[in-house]
């Protein structure tokens, strides 16, 4: 018995084949261009208002607020001119 799960070996080594097996691999969501120039967009817009909230600049901070929702708006725009997830 495998003490840590409560199951048999072979269970356990079933399992495991099993998480190997290709209908079991994931597809990949969100991993594309499109989603990652928009995730990056978001980490700096993030990054540069707690910078300006600290350095008291309330203008900046609002235009990161600003450029946090172009991220945002950015993947599906992104995902329709062709950058989104190939093969789906």
């Amino acid at each position: 018995m495998n003490a840590r799960n409560g199951i048999s070996d072979d269970h356990a080594t079933q399992q495991h084949v099993a998480a190997q097996d290709e209908a079991f691999v994931d597809p990949g969501h969100g991993n594309s261009k499109a989603a990652w120039m928009s995730v990056i967009v978001m980490l700096i817009a993030v990054a540069a208002g707690t910078l300006f909230f600290f350095l008291d600049m309330p203008t900046l901070v609002w235009a990161s607020g600003a450029l946090l929702l172009v991220g945002a708006i950015l993947w599906p725009v992104l995902t329709k001119a062709g950058l989104g997830p190939q093969g789906h």
